[in-house]
C-alpha cells in the first residue's frame, strides 16, 4: 500500500473512531462503560503514531484534535 494510501485509511480510522466516542459518551448508550471508552482512547492512540510515523507528530495531533472536536457525523 502506498503511504498517500496508508494516510488517507488512517484519518479515516480515526474519524470512525472519535465518532464511536461520541457516540458511546452521548448517543443511545450514555452509560458507555469505562473500559469501552478506554479501548477507543487506545486505539485512537495507535492510529494517531502510525499517523505521525507518516506525516509528522504536528500534523497526527492535529487531525486527531480535528476529529474529536468535529460535531457532525463522519461520512
Amino acid at each position: 500500500m502506498d503511504s498517500m494510501s496508508e494516510i488517507a485509511r488512517l484519518k479515516q480510522q480515526i474519524e470512525w473512531e472519535c465518532e464511536a466516542m461520541r457516540l458511546a459518551m452521548m448517543g443511545f448508550r450514555t452509560t458507555a462503560s469505562h473500559e469501552i471508552i478506554n479501548h477507543q482512547f487506545d486505539r485512537l492512540g495507535e492510529h494517531y503514531e502510525q499517523l505521525g510515523a507518516l506525516i509528522g507528530p504536528q500534523a497526527a495531533i492535529e487531525t486527531v484534535i480535528a476529529a474529536l472536536e468535529r460535531k457532525e457525523p463522519c461520512q
